[in-house]
């Protein structure tokens, strides 16, 4: 399905407030970009890969991946500043047949076109703290209403709990933890129901744990509980887990019970 957008419109406008960690005055654009902009667009990424202390954190895509989604599978949004591009953002629209995240989840799945990826998001590091990535995944939420696809759905890195706060802030919850690639990298997969109400939670149901404990987590996604928050402030991220009231009659207590340290 091709999406056609024109590169010219202006999705939004604002202004940033902090470079290097230094107050500025900075005006901002966010367009759709197109496949003019893609030797700058492939020129931002490589930039960002580069700078990444850990390559987990990212993992490149195919060569192909960042044209196909200028329209064909896809939109790519860009941020500009002074000039140049600072940020970009992609979404994902799969179609039958093609590979998708919706494949991961555990069960209920919806069809594949009512899904949509939120695939990849990357800020210049010059301008981090401007809440930009969270701004990104408000207007990729957005067009992906625009286009019925009302399940949203992400793949994050272990080693990148900054993207799962995000995430997670914008309504995502954490239903597995997979290994990907031949490598092993680890992912959380995140979801995003926007046809269903938020969550009620089971109360006192809360479990914490550390990203590296993952039989841990996956314990208690098999039991039906789902990550909903993650705290950065300590030397570990830690990972709350709780369980909806919707999943109580799903689950046997007992069973659920069993699964837990």
């Amino acid at each position: 399905m091709t999406v056609l957008l024109s590169p010219e419109q202006t999705v939004h406008t604002g202004m940033l407030r902090v470079r290097r960690g230094e107050p500025v005055c900075v005006p901002y654009r966010i367009r759709f970009l197109g496949p003019a902009d893609l030797p700058a667009l492939e020129a931002f990424r490589g930039y960002i890969f580069g700078q990444l202390p850990d390559i987990d954190a990212y993992f490149p895509e195919t060569p192909e991946f960042t044209g196909l989604h200028l329209g064909e599978r896809g939109v790519t949004l860009g941020l500009e500043a002074e000039g140049r591009l600072i940020g970009c953002a992609i979404l994902g629209l799969p179609m039958p047949g093609m590979p998708a995240f919706v494949d991961d989840l555990p069960h209920a799945r919806p069809a594949v076109a009512a899904t949509a990826h939120m695939a990849s998001c990357m800020v210049h590091p010059d301008f981090r703290g401007n809440g930009l990535q969270r701004l990104l995944v408000t207007l990729r939420t957005l067009h992906a209403l625009g286009a019925a696809r009302p399940h949203l759905l992400s793949r994050v890195a272990l080693s990148n709990p900054r993207s799962l706060s995000n995430l997670l802030a914008g309504g995502f919850l954490v239903r597995r933890v997979l290994v990907m690639h031949a490598s092993g990298r680890l992912r959380y997969l995140l979801h995003r129901d926007l046809g269903a109400a938020p969550p009620a939670w089971v109360p006192g149901s809360e479990r914490v744990f550390a990203v590296p404990e993952l039989e841990e987590q996956r314990a208690v996604i098999e039991a039906g509980w789902v990550g909903r928050s993650v705290e950065l402030d300590g030397p570990v991220p830690l990972v709350t887990y709780a369980r909806p009231v919707q999943a109580v009659q799903a689950v046997p207590q007992d069973a659920a019970l069993e699964a837990l340290p």
